[in-house]
């Protein structure tokens, strides 16, 4: 077994003190230049690092930041995940990534690990049954044992007192509704298989704000949803879909080729897509662009601002990022 290089070991060898061998490494003013060099020469020497876990002990940080997706499937977390890992790993920071599989339990677990001084700060997309239970507590209590967190995308309607980064999904779908409209669609309708989580609901009420006869086909089971759209798209009752979500995206773009219409032409689709899959795909869907990895980017940058401040009793942010229509063959 490879033997430790300690501070014991340098300064038994020097013949010193731990505590001389300590302060020469942190450049202390107590220290002679002559000794200083003596000891960071024979640290070099013999290959001698820092324990990373007396540093952090040392100064009271981890330098971990703890971040909680609700499902990785989605290629939207992966991307904000990426995002959040491109901006950390150029800090003094690492990440540790748990999931919570959209479970209120799982969750729970997740931030109970995280409190108990496992990391500097918190990065948390709310799970789906603690959106649909209204249930925070979990969640507050992390800012009374007075660790940073930010909130992102699913964020609750109720202020839980930190800071928050979404898109604009009201906006979103008003533009979308308006892009199919500049082609003359006169019959619009919805499509969502998340019609009760927060952002579902906005984007419907976006929906809303703008359809005259609006016709909304909203379902949590995937297979009763693909039966509605397929049965509106068969009676021939609408001439354009704005889809709320991925599963309803492809669910409407597979409805649309299995009735043998013409994508564009005869049924218009705007929805949300993972844009890399989608360039690798034809026909091509126009989808809202949410610009994930900069709402990743932008997430990891409020924590890292705070965490570099280190102040208590400051106002929260609530930052919203615009996103953006990206024009395919479905609505040319």
């Amino acid at each position: 077994m490879k033997n430790v290089v300690s501070l014991k070991s340098l300064a038994k060898e020097l013949n010193i003190s731990v505590s001389t061998v300590s302060k020469s490494l942190n450049d202390s003013e107590e220290i002679s230049a002559q000794t200083k060099e003596r000891v960071k020469n024979l640290a070099k020497l013999r290959g001698y690092a820092p324990n990373p876990i007396a540093v952090r002990l040392q100064k009271q940080e981890t330098m971990q930041i703890g971040v909680v997706l609700p499902n990785i499937e989605n290629p939207f977390f992966a991307s904000v995940l990426k995002g959040i890992d491109e901006l950390v790993s150029s800090s003094k920071y690492n990440i540790i990534t748990f999931l919570s599989n959209e479970s209120l339990t799982r969750e729970k677990e997740c931030l109970d690990y995280f409190s108990q001084g496992n990391v500097d700060g918190i990065l948390i997309c709310i799970a789906e049954e603690t959106n649909k239970k209204k249930t925070f507590d979990h969640i507050i209590d992390i800012k009374q044992k007075g660790i940073p967190l930010v909130l992102f995308d699913r964020i609750p309607m109720q202020p839980l007192g930190f800071d928050t980064v979404k898109v604009n999904d009201f906006d979103s779908i008003v533009r979308a509704y308006e892009h199919l409209e500049n082609q003359q669609r006169r019959n619009i309708a919805f499509v969502s298989s998340i019609p009760t989580l927060i952002v579902g609901r906005l984007r419907e009420d976006g929906y809303l704000s703008k359809a005259n006869n609006p016709i909304v086909v909203a379902h949590e089971d995937i297979n009763e949803l693909k039966r509605s759209i397929e049965e509106l798209i068969q009676e021939k009752k609408v001439d354009g879909l704005i889809a709320a979500d991925i599963n309803a995206t492809l669910l409407c773009n597979s409805m649309i080729q299995k009735q043998g219409l013409t994508p564009s032409k005869e049924i218009a689709l705007i929805g949300y897509v993972d844009a890399s899959h989608n360039d690798l795909s034809y026909p091509k869907i126009s989808y809202i662009d949410q610009h994930p990895q900069e709402i990743g980017k932008q997430t990891a940058k409020i924590l890292l601002e705070r965490l570099e401040k280190k102040e208590e009793n400051v106002s929260t942010e609530d930052f919203v990022l615009n996103t953006s229509i990206t024009i395919g063959d479905t609505s040319s």
